[in-house]
């Protein structure tokens, strides 16, 4: 259950990350302020650190797929 906690707050978080490089990007009009570039960065460590986790709970078992089409 703990991983499955993880997942949504790094997605969420990924999402604050891309709203703020969103916002930066449009209060700085292109001065060249490299604001925007490390909260992109930041968002772009975070989506790697999300599918890490993802990665882990689908070969630890944790996570699978329950799709009504899939006889398993």
């Amino acid at each position: 259950m703990w991983l499955k906690v993880v997942i949504v707050i790094l997605f969420v978080a990924n999402l604050i990350a891309l709203g703020s490089a969103f916002v930066a990007l449009i209060q700085d009009q292109g001065r060249g302020d490299k604001r925007t570039a490390s909260l992109l960065l930041v968002r772009v460590s975070l989506a790697a650190l999300l599918l890490i986790f993802i990665a882990y709970g689908f070969y630890s078992g944790e996570l699978g797929v329950n799709a009504p089409w899939l006889n398993r």
